[in-house]
């Protein structure tokens, strides 16, 4: 006898229902179920799922038992079916989103790349073409569409027994808390991970991303208190050293001297000459090469590989260290939002020095157009604020601008500048197909794992980024003031780079170089990136501020990283001990663009508008009554055009810097016609 298909929806639904409410055993099946398709999805393989089963049962177990937990809680609704279809769709896009995202780069998803997404609007186009967009918007309608009619359809439970299920999710709630506490403390589960895709892969998806999701900030150290920070302030006032007068430095006497400082962020670069197995057709690097001849010089440990460009500039900004900070955490997105922070900015301020960033990407990433006010710069040049911007051909900017950006910044004021510059050309996603058939270098040898029509780009890329490099030493030592330029990449590029492959350094090592015109002796030594600014300024015998100190006499602190610990945390997360209990520093009044954009005037020309000024860029919009205008058509720095638009007496005229995603970066003054 044939079933009919209603009644056998609802035998179905009603069954389903009763497992989700009364069996314990079910809730453990379907949570060991969805743990292994999310860690199978994560590693891209069914197989290496169950290996992952098989070689680490208990972090495995333990991801089950979190997830067991978001399951427990389907109990406490009626809609049992559709709360435990939310929360399997849950997890299984996690693990698709991870599978994806893992297809174009090295770094796992973390709770903070949901912070970032409205960032990654601006560089979508690199990573996915228009069929993948709109096959995912096509696949997250379908799922939505699919919610509402589960919603719709499936059945209604009895009402709750809070009791039973209570009792089940705090179950299961301890269970996750036994274990942390267990598997943390035995060392089953690290607290703290040095490359962030070795910790996925070892502890699980499950536990990794949770930690992400609650793991924020820096811990504070159980002996906090004013006593412990003062000590620790008061230790390093007195390792300090003396500051000599100028004049003694005939004498061979440290003092100071306070050049203009230019620090160059070089995004994914690296020397590829320390890849073994492969030759060039020409050094791809020629001028990084010879600058590490003469030029103090070393690797630098940075906090991430493939990816993470702001962490490290906050190390090298503030003189922090990530390691202390939350999983995947990027402190642009979080406690920077917020809070000002410690500085080499802040301190050279008081040196009398105007700090400028510069970066040829949009303003917008990162939060940089927020957060740069927290760091004490003055003045933010993003690309936007760049005239006539030449790409690459994924689309990222080309580096040689940054010259004339920088010599610009210098010859804003007439003091000492502090320039703080983040390089964008040799960004990834790299292509698979050759782009560019006249590329100038050819690369013999293949490494396992890495695409060579891939590695190929990547290293003409940085060899377009190496002459800017020259052009610029160049370009500094014909200027007649004294300068110190920092160089250095912010981590190795998106490959899958093996340590074995590397004859120098580690995954979390690049290079710095630092040149100048001024005569400063060449000191070569490995360093943290949180330890660089602090090593500049040594040099140039200026020993002031509290992470500074620190970082400069950690040859004689034996409790090195537990002071920069507490420091760190009493600095940006606590009461401000070292320094008396008041912040010292305030919010920067951020300008965007070194040189102020300005309308002059506005003019009624054949039914078009014309809008005069100056330092107009392809990035501007002409705004009428406050209304931004997405057609205005750049002329030149002087002129933009509205076709088919008049001015009526008393209207409103501005020009905005617009992002690429419509979101306007500043405003100029208001021009208020009055007619012709």
């Amino acid at each position: 006898m044939q079933i009919p298909l209603k009644n056998f929806k609802q035998r179905a639904g009603s069954a389903v229902q009763k497992l989700v409410q009364h069996k314990v055993l079910f809730a453990l099946l379907i949570s060991f179920v969805l743990n292994l398709t999310l860690e199978s999805l994560c590693r891209r393989s069914l197989l290496k799922g169950l290996q992952f089963l098989v070689e680490a049962p208990m972090p495995f177990f333990y991801g089950t038992g979190i997830i067991l937990l978001t399951v427990s809680l389907v109990g406490l609704v009626r809609r049992r079916c559709f709360a435990l279809l939310l929360v399997s769709i849950f997890w299984i896009t996690l693990g698709v989103v991870e599978c994806v995202l893992m297809s174009f780069r090295i770094t796992p998803l973390t709770a903070v790349d949901f912070r970032l997404i409205f960032s990654v609007f601006s560089i979508l186009d690199v990573y996915l073409n228009t069929f993948q967009v709109i096959l995912i918007v096509l696949v997250t309608l379908a799922v939505l569409a699919g919610l509402v009619v589960a919603f719709l359809k499936l059945p209604v439970s009895e009402p709750v027994d809070y009791l039973r299920s209570g009792f089940g999710c705090v179950a299961a709630g301890l269970y996750v808390w036994g274990t942390t506490v267990l598997f943390t403390s035995t060392g089953i589960l690290a607290t703290q991970f040095d490359i962030l895709g070795n910790a996925y892969n070892a502890y699980g998806f499950t536990y990794c991303f949770s930690t992400s999701l609650f793991d924020r900030g820096i811990t504070q150290p159980e002996d906090y208190s004013p006593e412990e920070v003062g000590t620790v302030v008061d230790e390093l006032d007195q390792e300090k050293p003396e500051q000599e007068e100028p004049d003694s430095a005939a004498s061979g006497a440290e003092s100071k001297v306070m050049p203009n400082i230019v620090a160059v962020q070089l995004e994914s670069f690296m020397d590829v000459k320390y890849l073994k197995g492969l030759t060039y057709s020409q050094d791809p690097v020629p001028n990084y090469t010879a600058l590490k001849e003469f030029c103090s010089t070393g690797l630098l440990s940075v906090p991430s590989i493939g990816a993470g460009t702001a962490n490290t500039e906050f190390e090298i900004l503030s003189g922090m260290s990530l390691d202390y900070f939350g999983t995947g955490e990027y402190p642009y997105e979080t406690i920077l939002q917020s809070n000002v922070c410690e500085s080499v900015n802040y301190a050279l301020k008081e040196e009398g020095y105007v700090c400028h960033a510069i970066h040829n990407h949009t303003g917008t990433f990162y939060d940089r157009n927020k957060v740069y006010a927290n760091l004490g710069f003055d003045t933010f040049t993003s690309v936007e604020y760049m005239l006539r911007v030449e790409r690459n051909p994924l689309g990222w900017a080309k580096d040689a601008p940054l010259t004339a950006e920088i010599l610009k910044a210098l010859d804003s004021t007439p003091g000492q500048d502090m320039v703080y510059t983040v390089s964008v050309q040799p960004h990834g996603k790299y292509p698979t197909e050759v782009l560019d058939p006249d590329q100038p270098i050819s690369v013999v040898g293949e490494l396992e794992g890495i695409n060579p029509i891939s590695f190929e780009y990547y290293v003409n890329q940085i060899h377009e980024t190496d002459a800017f490099v020259g052009q610029l030493v160049q370009a500094l030592a014909e200027r007649d003031e004294p300068t110190v330029l920092i160089l250095f990449g912010d981590h190795l590029p998106n490959f899958a780079i093996q340590p074995e492959y590397l004859s120098k350094g580690d995954l979390l090592q690049t290079e710095y170089v630092i040149w100048n015109n001024m005569g400063l002796p060449k000191e070569d030594e490995d360093l943290e990136a949180y330890q660089l600014a602090a090593t500049v300024l040594g040099q140039l015998g200026y020993h002031d501020g509290v992470l500074t100190k620190l970082h400069q006499e950690r040859d004689t602190n034996p409790d090195y990283q537990e002071d920069l610990q507490m420091l760190g945390y009493d600095l940006l997360y606590g009461d401000y001990y070292a320094y008396d209990g008041r912040l010292p520093y305030e919010p920067t009044d951020l300008q965007m663009g070194i040189l102020p954009i300005t309308v002059k005037r506005a003019d009624n020309l054949h039914d078009e508008l014309y809008v005069t000024g100056q330092n107009f860029t392809e990035c501007s919009q002409v705004s009428i009554n406050g209304k931004l205008r997405s057609d205005t058509i750049f002329i030149n720095s002087s002129t933009l055009m509205l076709p088919a638009t008049t001015l009526e007496p008393l209207d409103v005229v501005a020009v905005s810097q617009v992002t690429a995603q419509g979101e306007a970066l500043s405003q100029s003054n208001q021009f208020t016609y009055v007619g012709s």
